[in-house]
C-alpha cells in the first residue's frame, strides 16, 4: 500500500490524466462542428453507435462522461458531447475525473500488485 501515497506515481498519473483531456478536447471541439462533420471526420462511426450515444447524454447528461475513461467509447463520448453543446467546465471535470480512474488502474494498481509479489 505505500504506492499509494508514493508522489511520483500520482505525478504520473495526474500528468496522464491531463494529457488525456488535452486530447479529448480535440475530439470535443471537432464535435462542435455538429454531426454532419463528424461523420465526415468518422464515417467508421455508425447511426446506431450514435444513436446510443445521444440517448445516454439524454439518460444520464454530462454525468456519461464518467464512462470517457473506457476506450474507443470515450472518444465516441466526448465528440458527442461537443456536439450536444455540453459545457465546458462539466466536460473538463468529469472527463477528467474519468482519466484519473482509468489511469489509477492502470499506472497504480499493477505496480502495488508487483511490489507485493515481488517482496
Amino acid at each position: 500500500m505505500e504506492l499509494l501515497i508514493e508522489p511520483i506515481a500520482w505525478l504520473i498519473v495526474l500528468l496522464l490524466s491531463i494529457l488525456g483531456v488535452v486530447g479529448n478536447l480535440a475530439l470535443y471541439r471537432i464535435g462542435k462542428g455538429g454531426e454532419e462533420v463528424i461523420r465526415e471526420r468518422f464515417p467508421q462511426i455508425k447511426p446506431e453507435q450514435w444513436q446510443r450515444v445521444k440517448r445516454l447524454f439524454d439518460e444520464h447528461g454530462t454525468l456519461a462522461l464518467l464512462l470517457s475513461g473506457v476506450p474507443v467509447l470515450g472518444s465516441l463520448l466526448t465528440t458527442a458531447a461537443g456536439a450536444f453543446d455540453v459545457r465546458l467546465f462539466p466536460f473538463v471535470l468529469f472527463v477528467f475525473v474519468a482519466k484519473l480512474v482509468r489511469n489509477w488502474l492502470i499506472v497504480v494498481v499493477p505496480l502495488e500488485i508487483y511490489r507485493l509479489i515481488v517482496r
